[in-house]
């Protein structure tokens, strides 16, 4: 059967083996997926898109090309945006940069709000361990988890039971 075997060469690129400058410096495609694939930021993710038109601009020969970027930087918007699959995905770049520019402001906005609770959330915490402390002495390793993995409202109940509470199992359960 060894005769029937397809004989195939392939190069393996560690894409994480190359610093954002070096790829900023190169003038290929692959150089740009692997600048969208790392790329967190919306206004960068726009940017490296209108690098990506600007490239299919100057290399008119890749045009069949264009539909699969398009492709992938709709997938970032499904993976930040929760969008629904099946949803028609734009084979014009200029279409998908458009819609990207228009999310990166909803983007920002819902990521300093989850930064906000989740500062707000470990301000919480961080006060009832000291409120805990403070009432009980040294605290057991269990409770600073337990505190560290509760949801807000937990926190809250638990920071006005301090006051009256016996125990630290009386604050927590």
């Amino acid at each position: 059967m060894w005769q029937w075997q397809p004989d195939m060469r392939y190069h393996i690129v560690d894409e994480g083996a190359f610093a954002d400058a070096d790829l900023a410096a190169r003038d290929s495609l692959a150089a740009l997926l692997f600048r969208l694939e790392h790329c967190r930021e919306p206004e960068q993710v726009v940017a490296l898109v209108d690098a990506v038109i600007d490239w299919f601009r100057r290399h008119p020969g890749f045009d069949a090309l264009t539909p699969v970027f398009s492709t992938l930087a709709w997938r970032l918007v499904e993976m930040e945006d929760g969008a629904a699959p099946g949803v028609r995905v734009a084979e014009n770049l200029l279409e998908v940069r458009t819609m990207l520019a228009t999310r990166a402001a909803e983007w920002k906005q819902q990521w300093r709000q989850e930064g906000r609770q989740e500062g707000r959330q470990e301000g919480e915490a961080a006060i009832l361990l000291r409120q805990l402390e403070r009432r009980f002495g040294v605290l057991p390793g269990w409770v600073a988890d337990r505190v560290a993995t509760a949801d807000t409202s937990a926190l809250e109940e638990w920071s006005l039971r301090v006051l009256d509470a016996k125990s630290i199992d009386e604050v927590l359960h």
